[in-house]
């Protein structure tokens, strides 16, 4: 009974925020447009009203939240909102499973749709579907961990919800982590929409872009996505603010406050990050250049912005990725399961866990050619402790066992392995375009396959331990 009172006062300021921030805009462009959505209105007046309730009722009490009201709370928030989030996408000729798919999609920033022509939808609609990207970026529940005062135990909520942004580099304070996250996401997203404006977007394409290009979404108000402008000056603009959201958060924060760049220079996951980076650009740029016949310019262009676009997990196109031939597809995909950096707002398995499992690896070649060595592995000059080396192995196992159910389910409703093992891939890491079949949208997945992503898109989301966890029956009983 507890834990579903905590729930209840967690989903007021969710909704509050939910109603406020993703359907007032787009409900009052629908109203000025002469076209207003009903759908949108009683969501909003839903939530403005729970939220008051929860105001007047649980507002006041005082709770202590365990790590396990931390994993039930953070799953069935996001279950909730995200089946109140597919509502608006019934009314644009969307069954229940596309529009939670739809949904999903976007709270999640993977960026896959099941949407063939996105000039079909009013923008409202349009700006709905970025903004609920925005939202999911920075976590439903950091939002809530802004408004409400810091509890006893809050922090096994921010933990569930995301990895890496509760660290030392902010405040200590839970409340003032959590309202340093939120003001630093809204300042990013004004400059990024300013930016897209100056390179020659108009104001509405400026702010729906950057709703989806600082949480690493990839939604666009186009079918054709970035290449519907073809303006280098536009991509250079998503090739920066991309790099900026993949990058630990805390970082920003440090370098910002204390005036120094030396936090990012001394920094191993973030050096790790932009090798990798760098390596990916080089080798799809020379494969694009020799292989498949693009010209130098065409080559470093796309090279550049499709590869740092896949690997950030943000997953914006200038064409679907099957122009680029397979092999540039295949190795970019394959890169992106190592995601962006903790503390970010991208997906994947996170740097910092592929650069660990790297380091024990190269520790324990060291000790098979000179035994009696004494070698410790140490990450940002910390030494790593054996429970945190078998956290991250069992992290990446559970994380490729998932992958390989998801993909059976796939392969098992008759999609062919190519496009399944991309339709999975981007699901899992919060991608969005897949590769054969799914290189413009998901809409010919059958029902099942459709349910069976939302599932991985969530489950990607939560990183993993986040659902897990709660199919464990031990977890239930104490």
């Amino acid at each position: 009974m507890t834990t579903t009172l905590k729930l209840l006062r967690f989903l007021g300021p969710t909704l509050l925020f939910f109603g406020s921030f993703v359907v007032l805009p787009p409900l009052l462009i629908s109203y000025f447009n002469n076209i207003l959505d009903s759908n949108m209105l009683w969501i909003y007046f839903s939530c403005i009203a729970y939220s008051l309730i929860i105001l007047l009722t649980l507002r006041r009490k005082k709770f202590s939240y365990t790590p396990r009201d931390g994993f039930i709370i953070t799953f069935l928030t996001w279950v909730f909102i995200s089946v109140l989030a597919s509502l608006p996408f019934l009314n644009n000729n969307l069954t229940f499973y596309d529009a939670l798919f739809e949904a999903v999609s976007g709270l999640t920033t993977t960026g896959s749709t099941v949407i063939k022509d996105l000039s079909l939808l009013p923008d409202h609609v349009l700006l709905y579907r970025q903004l609920l990207q925005w939202s999911g970026g920075v976590g439903l529940v950091i939002v809530v961990l802004a408004i409400i005062p810091a509890v006893s135990g809050g922090m096994k909520v921010l933990q569930a919800e995301t990895s890496g942004f509760a660290d030392k580099s902010f405040s200590p304070r839970l409340r003032e982590t959590a309202r340093s996250l939120l003001k630093f996401y809204i300042l990013i997203t004004l400059v990024c929409a300013f930016s897209y404006w100056i390179a020659g977007m108009t104001w509405f394409e400026a702010f729906s872009h950057s709703f989806s290009t600082v949480s690493i979404g990839g939604f666009s108000i186009y079918n054709e996505n970035f290449g519907h402008f073809n303006n280098q000056a536009v991509e250079l603009v998503a090739v920066v603010f991309m790099l900026i959201s993949a990058t630990n958060f805390g970082l920003h924060f440090l370098s910002i406050t204390k005036r120094s760049f030396r936090y990012y220079l001394t920094n191993d996951e973030f050096k790790f990050f932009l090798l990798i980076i760098l390596i990916t650009v080089v080798v799809s740029f020379v494969t694009l250049y020799l292989k498949e016949g693009f010209t130098i310019g065409d080559a470093l262009r796309y090279g550049v912005f499709q590869t740092i676009s896949i690997v950030t997990t943000t997953g914006f196109t200038l064409e679907p990725l099957t122009a680029m031939g397979s092999a540039v597809g295949f190795l970019i995909f394959v890169v992106a399961f190592i995601g962006a950096c903790s503390g970010s707002v991208g997906g994947g398995m996170k740097v910092w866990r592929v650069l660990l499992m790297l380091k024990v690896g190269f520790s324990n070649m060291t000790k098979i050619m000179h035994p009696n060595a004494v070698n410790s592995v140490k990450l940002n000059g910390e030494k790593i402790v054996s429970s945190q080396i078998e956290a991250v192995f069992s992290f990446i196992a559970i994380y490729i066992t998932f992958f390989l159910f998801f993909l059976f389910v796939l392969v098992f409703q008759d999609v062919d392995f190519y496009s399944a093992f991309s339709g999975t891939a981007a699901a899992i890491n919060n991608l969005g375009p897949g590769l054969g079949e799914l290189a413009e949208n998901y809409s010919g997945l059958s029902d099942v396959g459709k349910l069976s992503l939302t599932m991985a898109m969530i489950v990607g989301r939560l990183e993993l331990f986040g659902v897990l966890i709660l199919m464990v029956p031990s977890f239930w009983k104490n």
